[in-house]
């Protein structure tokens, strides 16, 4: 009976090694491919336009897709937005908002963060949905308050794309 007992702890403890090593053999893995695409990347900040639209194309290169409407599931995008560029917004201080289908690594899709003179630009990176279409790239939306009503509600950016099927 005690060489069952020993036979049978020593084979549970090879079987969860085995799930532990494969387990991290695919965390690597995946670590590593998304390294190869350069997640961090973080599109130039426009200085005469009110945004830039990189993607990050199959050859391994980010491009300028500031033009493109189309994108393939699960490509990277990264949006810079420069909000010196938005002279007509009639709130100072004023509550930004930013939305977008983007899958991002956090999994946020809407946040608001308190915008003062010293916020200039914006950054968002993050892949393009498998199954939504059309999808928002990114909508700003402005508020005077942190009440976030919808009548005081101002949109000055809505982008969208679509996939390539």
């Amino acid at each position: 009976m005690d060489i069952n007992k020993k036979y049978i702890i020593i084979f549970g403890t090879l079987v969860l090694l085995l799930v532990i090593i494969t387990g991290g053999i695919v965390y690597y893995k995946e670590r590593v491919s998304l390294v190869g695409q350069d997640e961090y990347f973080s599109a130039p900040i426009p200085e005469d336009k009110e945004y830039e639209i990189w993607c990050y194309d199959y050859d391994g290169q980010w491009k300028d897709c500031i033009e493109r409407a189309t994108f393939w599931p699960n490509q990277l995008v990264s949006i810079s937005v420069n909000l010196r560029r938005f002279d007509n917004i009639p709130y100072e201080p004023y509550f930004l908002c930013y939305y977008s289908d983007l899958e991002k690594e956090f999994g946020e899709t809407k946040s608001c963060i308190s915008r003062y003179s010293l916020l200039r630009s914006f950054n968002l990176i993050g892949s393009v949905p498998e199954s939504k279409d059309p999808f928002v790239l990114i909508k700003l939306t402005v508020y005077p308050n942190n009440n976030f009503e919808k009548t005081e509600e101002i949109t000055i950016m809505d982008l969208s794309g679509k996939l390539i099927k």
